[in-house]
């Protein structure tokens, strides 16, 4: 059973750096844009479509290590806005696992300490509502909730360093607005736990879920190990000023996901695949064999298409998501905290409508704006 696991994850690695022949896209140094970013903007303007789906299939190549995925060693948040707020570890440091999480992964069939563990410790969407699996899943794990993560290049994270806002306190101290540099990236996962059911993870291969090593920690402090399937992806970065914002999700997540309705409803995307995502994913599709249950929502710059939304990672507010004009509300008060974008209205759910055109300026009249970056509301305060 080990061996065969560890036989079909570098089977897939494999897969995808022999796909490479098809594209002419260079991965080597995609995450500085390849040195040229007046080319990739020309991509950009060219097709946004295509010039996401080659990042997503960049970010998705076999790490250094061999065993892992280029995205998979980005530095992930909970690494950056530590606990008691101090300074994070220099990029790239490694990270090893609490002694409970590896000790339970060494007794797991086919786990390999040397391949990274996902600490997926978030199952609240932007709304504060979790997403629950449901439909096709086994009996365990029917109205648990999909897990989330978050992750960040070394722009973003020597730019949150060097600001000293890795912290409350240096956000508190801010006199002027963040702008983080051209070559910052994030990515937000989502995950179907999976745990050690052998059945269960090889259903989700079948229905071509990526499946990596995990865990979370519950309440009273104890870790759960496993296995969990990547379930979206959402990929940002700024080669312009608004950022790109693109997202891509598995196309069998409805048989895995439900709606909060009762009874409980696949859950399903309404913003997409754009008309403009459509072919590009069929493309796509054909060319990675091991990516092509996975398709682009959409890209969006600055409020066109107008909504986007993941059904993964924001369900419950797809008809009010915009990813541009929420985030475009990142904000920081000494006085005030944080810019709050939920607003009241008639419209919504409860009365609350979320901005899908950008925000006056007037509104943020003692804030900092923080360049669209929401994840820096994960920091903590350093007490003395």
């Amino acid at each position: 059973m080990r061996r065969a696991i560890s036989i079909t994850v570098l089977s897939t690695l494999a897969g995808l750096a022999q796909a490479d022949d098809t594209n002419p896209f260079s991965c080597n140094d995609f995450l500085n844009f390849n040195d040229n970013p007046a080319q990739a903007l020309d991509q950009l303007n060219t097709s946004k479509e295509t010039l996401s789906w080659n990042w997503f299939n960049c970010l998705n190549q076999p790490a250094p290590n061999g065993l892992d995925r280029v995205w998979e060693t980005l530095k992930p948040s909970d690494q950056v806005y530590l606990a008691d707020g101090s300074k994070p570890t220099p990029y790239g440091t490694p990270f090893i696992p609490p002694s409970e999480v590896t000790d339970k992964a060494a007794k797991i069939p086919g786990m390999n300490l040397k391949r990274a563990f996902h600490n997926l410790n978030a199952t609240l969407q932007v709304d504060g509502l979790p997403l629950e699996m449901g439909g096709s899943v086994p009996e365990s794990q029917r109205g648990k909730p999909v897990r989330f993560q978050l992750l960040m290049s070394e722009s973003t994270f020597d730019y949150i360093v060097d600001q000293g806002v890795y912290n409350m306190n240096g956000q508190d101290a801010l006199t002027s607005d963040l702008y983080f540099p051209a070559t910052s990236w994030e990515v937000k996962a989502g995950w179907l736990w999976i745990g050690s059911d052998s059945a269960y993870q090889a259903q989700l291969a079948n229905d071509g879920y990526y499946i990596a090593q995990a865990y979370y920690q519950n309440k009273d402090g104890s870790y759960e190990v496993g296995y969990a399937a990547l379930s979206a992806l959402h990929v940002i970065n700024k080669l312009v000023d608004g950022w790109v914002w693109t997202t891509f999700e598995n196309v069998n997540n409805p048989k895995y996901t439900v709606t909060n309705a009762i009874p409980s409803q696949p859950m399903t995307n309404s913003t997409g695949p754009t008309p403009a995502a459509v072919p590009v994913n069929a493309q796509f599709q054909g060319w990675y064999k091991d990516l092509s249950r996975y398709e682009l929502i959409g890209t969006q710059l600055q409020t066109s298409p107008k909504l986007l939304a993941n059904s993964q990672l924001e369900s419950a507010f797809q008809s009010q998501s915009s990813c541009f004009a929420c985030h475009g509300t990142a904000a920081y008060s000494k006085t005030d905290g944080y810019f709050n974008f939920a607003q009241g209205g008639d419209a919504g759910q409860g009365g609350i409508v979320y901005p899908t055109e950008p925000v006056p300026e007037s509104e943020f009249k003692g804030y900092n704006k923080l360049d669209f970056v929401w994840s820096l509301k994960r920091a903590q305060w350093q007490r003395p």
